[in-house]
This record gives structure tokens, C-alpha cells and sequence, in this order.
């Protein structure tokens, strides 16, 4: 999708003052011919701009114009108001003859990105959404799931558990990604994802939900995987962690239509089926989203200089190996509390708080919308800022204080709680994601991340178990999960203290390839 703003100025100018107030903003090929200014291309705002001037007479008020033609697969109706508010300061700075151009707008990255990684991220960042909902239905439906099948707690505790098992798709495709390519597995992740989650609105009882649920897991895992890969591959340089949380925001659009259409789960048992259907159309933007990809620019440099991908060695030896250990047991506690908070969570509203599917939606809309997405952008600056290891552990620490608190209070202090609970995590979500990215070469990035996620459901399935199954003892599925939230507090006090820093450094300065 390609956006076009236009604005225009009524001002007295000199068009000498113009173009050589354009030449200092490093506009190329500037050149007068009587009051016309001739395109030119503006790097620093993601495309190209043209500027012109209208003829008039000697001292009269003259036209300033701009035009800008900015490439925003899919978002650009999003950015369209943000991208017309910067063309308008920038046209009013360049009539006015100011010597830069205005400050870089609060919502754009820390440094320059062209226009050909915004069209690639703006891409990526769709696929996240498209998995972010398929990837979401069977926690948004949880409850209405177990309900028309005749399935308890304990029951969904071990389908949930079970359809954990198709990580290993996302083990062996992240492999492959290191060895094949990025693009044609994404694109294969994303089209088969789209297939089974339409399957499973078809299916008649729990084990066969569970079984296509299985593969559904599996994309979605390896779909998300090689996505983050090519996000943290295409990032420029100095805005890597706010790229990462943009992404993530997408996705969250993803999982916040699922829980747009939680509504529908209250007129009638069946009608969560209708959810899944809406994820296979999905099938129809694939052939969109292979159109506009181009492989990894990294990993087209590393197969162009003979280094041989996704050798699982490198994770465990002198180099790495510290790294990939103490990964994997952030890995493994953080999903051992999320997994149950995020399986569980629809169920216990509905089930412990009386909840209804409209009451989830007035609640995730007011506490996990606006707030949750300003600390998410906020978290992928102060990654920038002041490092990805200090805005991992506060953002943490909050979110696992808050979500014990969330399962064991009602009232007013839920709605604060969850408030807390997401805002600490969106403000830690682009560090850690960071951390699995920038921490490992190119040729095994993709290998590292599908082994983490792998470590991560076994993490997932233990708490998905224990609290199922505790739930059954305490008589509260609340509870149970409130005692998984002590799993976060040991990462942020004893593992993330002894990662490395890779704010302000290269990608390939902290994880050289090993030739």
C-alpha cells in the first residue's frame, strides 16, 4: 500500500533560500528553474518527497507544496495521520528557510530507516498479526471449547499441554530456515497455519481439536520464529528493540481481534467456531505477503560467504554456550507462569468472576489497549535508552507482582492488577525478545530461537500441569496460578544480571559469525 499526503503553504519566499535550504537537508539533483523545485528524494522520512513552488506575482503570497509517497504495506492507514503531521513540520521548517529539518517524530525509531525496510518490516509485521490471531483462538475460546465438548480444568490442562508437542515443527523449520532460507519457510509456516486453524472450526470432539491444534501450535511457533529472525535481520542499526516492539504490537492487533469477536461466544455453544473460520482466510493474503519479500539480507550475505547454517554445535560451545544456557532457563520459567496465566485466564474470568464474554471484552479493552501499547513502545526505547537488561527486569518484576495479584483479588483491584500486569510486560517484551535475537549469529539465529521455544513448552507444559492440576486441590484455578508467578522473579533476580549488553552495538559485532 502506498500513502500520499499532501499539504500545502501560503508564504512569501525567495526560491533561492528554498533550494538551498533543501541542498543543506541533503536533497539530491536540487535544481531552480524560475519558482519550480524538482523532486527530490527524503531519506530520513521512509520516501520520497517532492516540493514545488506555484508561480505569483513579485511580493505576493506564493504556494509551498509537498508531496509525499510513502510505501506502508498494510499499516499504512495506521501511520497516514502521523506521516501527514511530519510533512506538514518539515514543509513549514523548509519555508521558513530553518538550516535542518524538524526532530524526528516521537512515534518513528530512534535512527534512519529507509524506505525499502519500512515496506519489508511493514510486511513482517502483518505475518505477526495474522499469527498473532491464529495463535490466540484456542486461549480467547477456552472456556466455550471446553464447554461444548464436556472437558473440565484437568482436561483442557493436558490438550492444552499436548498441543504443545508441535513446537517441534518450529524446531526443525527454524533449522531449515538457517539452512534454506527465511522467506520460503515463512511463507510455507503462514499458509499451513492458515489451513489447520480453519480445520479445527470442522471438529466434532476434543481430541481432534487437540490433534489439528497440535500443528496449529507448531506454525504458529515456527511462523513467529522466522518472523523475529527477519525483523531483527532487516532493523537498522540503533532501533532494533523499538522495531521489535512495534512488531509485537502488531501482533497484539492479531490476538486483540480475537478478543474483539469474544462476543459472539455468547450466543451460543457453537458460535466459537465461527473465530476459526475467520483465521483460514488468512489463505488469501499469503500470496500477498511472498509478493513483497525479499530473503534476509543477512542470511543472503552469510550463504554468499560459504558459512554453513544451522549447525546446532555452535549453541553449546566456548563461545555461545553460556549465552544459550542461561536463555534457556529464562526461557523455561517465564512460560512456566505464562502459559497458565494466558490459558487461564478467559476461563477464570468467566468461571471465578462471573464474567461474560462481553464483560472480558469491556475489561481487555479498557486495561489492555491504549496503556499496555504506549509501555510497549516506551519499553522499546528505554531498550534503546538505557539497556536491554535494566527494562527486562523492571518490566518483569512489575508484571509478576501484579499477575499473583490478579488471580487472588476482585473487584477494582483486578482491573489494576491486569492493567499492571500487561504494561510490565509489553515494557520488558522488546528486551527479552531482543535477547533471543541479537545474542547468536546469523547462520544459527533461527536454530537458536526454534531450540528456545522448544525449552520454553516444556516450561508451558509444567505449569500448564501444575496448575490444572493444583486447581483441582485448591478448589481455584486462581490460586493455582497465582503460586506459578514466582518462576519470573528468579529470572530477574539471578539469570538476566549475567547476559550480555547489546545495546548501542552492532548485530554482527555481538554475535560474529563463526566461519
Amino acid at each position: 500500500m502506498r500513502v500520499r499526503c499532501s499539504i500545502e503553504l501560503a508564504v512569501t519566499i525567495d526560491i533561492d533560500v528554498l533550494v538551498d535550504t533543501a541542498r543543506a537537508w541533503g536533497a539530491r539533483d536540487v535544481e531552480a528553474q524560475g519558482t519550480e523545485l524538482d523532486w527530490f528524494e527524503d531519506l530520513d522520512f521512509y520516501g520520497a518527497t517532492r516540493f514545488e513552488i506555484a508561480p505569483s506575482d513579485d511580493g505576493a503570497p506564493i504556494r509551498v507544496s509537498a508531496v509525499g509517497d510513502f510505501s506502508f504495506p498494510y499499516f499504512g492507514w495506521i501511520f497516514l495521520p502521523f506521516l501527514r503531521q511530519g510533512l506538514r513540520h518539515r514543509l513549514e521548517r523548509l519555508a521558513a528557510g530553518e538550516s535542518e529539518p524538524p526532530p524526528r517524530q516521537w512515534w518513528a525509531p530512534p535512527s534512519q530507516i529507509t524506505p525499502k525496510q519500512v515496506a519489508i518490516l511493514a510486511t513482517l509485521c502483518f505475518a505477526l498479526a495474522v499469527a498473532g490471531y491464529c495463535g490466540g483462538l484456542y486461549t480467547q475460546t477456552v472456556n466455550a471449547v471446553g464447554d461444548a465438548f464436556g472437558a473440565d480444568d484437568s482436561t483442557l490442562g493436558i490438550s492444552l499441554a499436548v498441543t504443545r508437542i508441535g513446537t517441534l515443527v518450529a524446531l526443525f523449520g527454524s533449522a531449515l530456515a538457517d539452512r534454506r532460507g527465511r522467506r520460503r519457510i515463512l511463507v510455507f509456516a503462514l499458509g499451513a497455519l492458515a489451513a489447520v486453524t480453519l480445520l479445527s472450526a470442522a471438529s466434532n470432539n476434543i481430541v481432534t481439536f487437540t490433534t489439528i491444534q497440535v500443528f496449529a501450535r507448531g506454525f504458529v511457533n515456527l511462523a513467529g520464529v522466522v518472523i523475529i529472525v527477519m525483523i531483527v535481520e532487516e532493523a537498522p542499526e540503533g532501533a532494533r528493540a523499538y522495531t521489535l516492539a512495534l512488531s509485537i504490537a502488531a501482533g497484539g492487533i492479531g490476538f486483540g481481534l480475537g478478543t474483539a469477536m469474544l462476543p459472539l461466544l455468547d450466543l451460543g455453544p457453537q458460535t466459537w467456531r465461527i473465530l476459526f473460520v475467520v483465521g483460514g482466510v488468512a489463505l488469501l493474503f499469503v500470496p500477498g505477503i511472498a509478493r513483497r519479500l525479499p530473503e534476509s539480507h543477512r542470511f543472503t550475505e552469510v550463504k554468499e560467504r560459504g558459512i554453513e547454517g544451522g549447525r546446532p554445535s555452535e549453541l553449546v560451545d566456548h563461545k555461545y554456550g553460556r549465552r544459550f544456557a542461561l536463555l534457556a532457563l529464562v526461557a523455561l520459567l517465564l512460560n512456566f507462569a505464562a502459559a497458565p496465566t494466558s490459558q487461564f485466564q478467559n476461563r477464570y474470568l468467566m468461571s471465578e468472576r462471573a464474567f461474560s464474554g462481553v464483560d472480558i471484552l469491556i475489561l481487555r479493552a479498557v486495561v489492555q489497549s491504549v496503556v499496555p501499547l504506549i509501555m510497549l513502545l516506551l519499553g522499546g526505547r528505554l531498550a534503546e535508552a538505557i539497556g536491554r537488561k535494566r527494562t527486562a527486569r523492571y518490566g518483569l518484576l512489575v508484571a509478576a507482582l501484579a499477575d499473583g495479584g490478579f488471580f487472588l483479588l476482585g473487584g477494582p483491584l483486578l482491573w489494576i492488577m491486569l492493567l499492571l500486569t500487561t504494561s510490565g510486560a509489553a515494557t520488558a517484551g522488546p528486551s527479552l525478545t531482543s535477547f533471543n535475537n541479537e545474542l547468536f549469529p546469523t547462520e544459527v539465529r533461527g536454530t537458536a530461537n526454534g531450540t528456545l521455544v522448544v525449552i520454553s513448552v516444556v516450561g508451558s507444559v509444567g505449569g500448564l500441569l501444575l496448575a490444572g492440576t493444583l486447581s483441582d486441590v485448591f478448589g481455584s484455578i486462581g490460586t493455582a496460578v497465582a503460586l506459578t508467578d514466582i518462576a519470573p522473579l528468579i529470572v530477574v533476580f539471578v539469570l538476566i544480571p549475567f547476559l550480555p549488553e547489546a545495546m548501542g552495538r552492532d548485530l554482527d559485532d555481538i554475535s560474529p559469525p563463526e566461519d
